[in-house]
């Protein structure tokens, strides 16, 4: 009997912990060697997502603040399309790594294993392209025997693009027309090619490489996206200039890694995100195009998986300090038009920069060092509908990250000119531009918008914090990053901006708050159509504690020759005391956004 009593409460010692074991594999080259608790993972595994149904940390929800979204995002990762006018423009762009949003893995499982594809591929005689040498626009004019090489490599371009299905019956062969083009951005979208739709050099890179190594690399690419949620980890390698391949092969274009100086930052965080990419696919078995076939032979494999990645580096304790700096590099402020009306050019030499450091005990640490805008001379709707320039300013000082909005709607001011929230669809009418406002991917605010704030000190001493209207956030415009402006905010690449709001989420105190009950509407009346615009919210709100400080530099004001007089900046308001760097705040009572 005593033997049956300690077996008992033997049995009931172990039944809660077993009853809160959820079981998952443990992968090593490419096979499970186990299995552990997804409740208490053994010390060193990472918990990795493989399901259809995931999303980025930033788009978590609860039962009783749900993200609206989230569901949009994941049928876009899955490449399903709903019916009506909402989905209008995600069914003609297709593809959506350009935006933040990766296939899911089944989704590029389906690709690889489309041999009629890859063999359609093998089949295109690539050495028109090889020979092409130059980029190409819509229209290129070409003479004699250059026209003939062009023509060829049009040609050849095509016939790629038909292997994806792309290019329609009555396409006229080797000629680069508007059609054609369209199909060409389809297809630089399905690759994660920033480009203006050009036959550029990295496009006709990816035309002649074997088209499962393509699909190979949109796989890793999936996977550094769920390994960077799963660890927490951010560094890229962009603050050391540093950036490094996997398994031996760049995966992404070269614009996103893109040196923002000469220099790298001192102390500089490595690239920890590919080498915890590479040590994943590794762990999976996916080593290769054929490997990684073999590996997802099986209709389904497990939703969820552990590895072992590198060691985290030790700053990485939750909650983590951290603290954004934004470089205004060129700042260029002259009027921007001669005398006769044509523009003036204002080359820059620095862009501006985004800069996110962890706060240790022995200093800061660079984190990631990356592209991004400030604002410049836009053009603004003034009362009576005429339209001016105005110079939009991109204000210096300290700023704080006060809350983070996931799937953000863009409410346009008053002075938004009517032309830039409408557009022309296929039949030539004209419909609200929803996109811009959103929510969406191709929203002016992109999926993830961080709220600039001034901290402004009463006479009492209590301190709140003001909404500037200014913002670090994602960008459907992703051609500006490197190259144009913003109207004052600070845009970033999306599937940067979403790492960040994750990693943000990851490593910073935060209160869930859910959607903003803040809706939107304008009419307008345009070219004979009375358009309407709306929004129903403002995004799905996380309040951070504390709030993140970042400091925006002023950068290098450089102004050109003298022009027409300017019109001058919107007069400002009067500012604040502001805490000195580093100055605890006091409680803040923090305004709506």
């Amino acid at each position: 009997m005593a033997l049956i009593g300690i077996l008992f409460a033997l049995a009931g010692a172990v039944a809660p912990e077993t009853a809160a074991c959820s079981k998952v594999p443990v992968y090593e080259a490419g096979r499970a060697v186990g299995s552990t608790c997804v409740e208490a993972l053994d010390r060193g595994l990472t918990l990795i997502d493989l399901s259809d149904s995931w999303a980025q940390r930033i788009f978590s929800e609860t039962a009783e603040k749900p993200q609206e979204y989230r569901a949009t995002f994941v049928a876009l990762a899955n490449e399903r399309f709903g019916q009506g006018r909402a989905w209008e423009t995600a069914r003609r762009d297709r593809y959506f790594e350009l935006f933040g949003i990766f296939p899911s893995i089944s989704v590029v499982r389906a690709r690889l294993q489309d041999e009629r594809r890859h063999a359609c591929h093998a089949a295109v005689d690539g050495a028109p392209l090889r020979q092409l040498g130059r980029t190409l626009a819509p229209w290129t004019a070409t003479k004699g025997a250059e026209r003939a090489r062009v023509s060829r490599a049009i040609a050849a371009a095509q016939q790629h693009l038909a292997c994806e299905g792309l290019m329609g019956t009555a396409a006229p062969e080797g000629v680069f027309d508007g059609p054609t083009q369209e199909r060409l951005r389809t297809y630089q979208r399905r690759h994660m090619l920033p480009s203006p739709g050009t036959l550029d050099s990295e496009t006709r890179d990816a035309l002649l490489t074997d088209s499962h190594e393509l699909d190979f690399r949109t796989l890793l690419r999936v996977l550094r996206e769920r390994v960077a949620d799963a660890s927490g980890l951010i560094e890229d390698g962009s603050a050391a200039n540093a950036w490094e391949p996997i398994l031996g092969r760049f995966i992404d274009s070269s614009e996103y890694r893109h040196a923002m100086r000469s220099q790298p930052l001192d102390d500089g965080a490595p690239d920890l995100v590919d080498r915890a990419t590479e040590a994943a696919a590794v762990a999976l078995g996916w080593t290769s195009p054929e490997s990684a076939m073999r590996a997802l032979a099986a209709a389904a494999g497990p939703d969820r998986i552990a590895v072992r990645l590198p060691p985290l580096p030790a700053y990485h304790a939750r909650p983590l300090a951290l603290r954004a700096e934004i470089d205004r590099g060129d700042v260029w402020t002259s009027y921007p038009l001669d005398f006769e009306g044509r523009p003036r050019p204002s080359p820059v030499k620095n862009r501006p920069t985004f800069i996110l450091y962890a706060l240790t005990g022995d200093g800061e640490v660079p984190l990631v060092r990356w592209a991004t805008t400030i604002g410049s001379w836009k053009h603004e709707k003034e009362d009576g509908e005429a339209e001016v320039l105005r110079y939009k300013e991109s204000p210096v000082g300290r700023r704080y990250w006060v809350d983070l909005v996931a799937a953000p709607a863009w409410f346009p001011p008053p002075t938004t000119p009517d032309r830039e929230l409408v557009r022309r669809r296929a039949d030539g009418s004209w419909a609200p531009d929803d996109d811009a406002i959103g929510p969406g991917y191709r929203s002016a605010y992109g999926l993830v918008a961080l709220l600039h704030h001034r901290a402004v000190v009463a006479r009492d001493g209590t301190t709140s914090f003001v909404d500037i209207e200014i913002r670090t956030h994602g960008s459907g415009n992703y051609r500006s990053i490197l190259r144009g402006s913003s109207h004052g905010c600070h845009r970033l690449f999306n599937h940067l901006a979403l790492r960040l709001g994750s990693f943000v989420l990851a490593h910073a105190d935060h209160v869930r708050l859910g959607l903003i009950d803040q809706q939107y509407a304008r009419t307008i009346w345009w070219k004979g159509h009375v358009i309407k615009l709306h929004a129903r919210s403002r995004g799905y709100r996380y309040d951070l504690l504390p709030s993140i400080p970042v400091d925006v530099l002023p950068g290098r004001t450089v102004r050109s020759r003298a022009g027409p007089p300017a019109i001058l900046p919107m007069p400002r308001e009067p500012v604040p005391a502001e805490p000195a760097p580093g100055a605890p705040l006091a409680p803040s009572t923090i305004p709506g956004t």
